[in-house]
């Protein structure tokens, strides 16, 4: 999972790392700034366990990785993060939709070029995305 350090505070972001971050199988990666007093600022420390939304104390057993990172990237660099991550999915959300389409069509006719293939998404608000991983694991976002 990757997550702006805020989303961390609350929402889908916190829900996600509360369930997954007592498996040392799982990882958050920390892209950018994360201000004094948010859980993004407090695991990156690697305490051994985090406060719950609810008060309950959980175990912090999963990767916690630092990168820098800007949301406010051209393509460029954009594409180079992607092609250094090469996740065989990526899921396009934040933008407008005719350039988040120019970006997927720019991206598909890269790795087209390269020869090498890549799930690229372009869902609509609340439009319910599933992901299928090897073994008997499946989450639905």
């Amino acid at each position: 999972m990757m997550a702006s350090p805020g989303m961390l505070q609350s929402g889908m972001s916190r829900e996600l790392f509360e369930m997954w971050c007592s498996d040392p199988n799982n990882g958050v990666i920390i892209p950018g700034y994360s201000v004094d007093g948010t859980l993004a600022k407090t695991i990156l420390t690697r305490p051994p366990e985090i406060v719950a939304m609810d008060g309950r104390k959980l175990p912090l057993k999963m990767s916690v990785e630092y990168i820098s990172f800007s949301a406010h990237v051209d393509y460029t660099q954009n594409s180079q993060f992607i092609r250094e991550v090469d996740a065989p999915t990526l899921v396009l959300v934040h933008g407008e939709a005719h350039e988040m389409m120019r970006l997927k069509n720019a991206l598909l006719q890269e790795y087209s070029d390269a020869g090498k293939a890549i799930d690229i998404r372009t869902p609509k608000n609340v439009q319910t995305e599933s992901f299928f991983f090897k073994g008997e694991r499946v989450a639905n976002v």
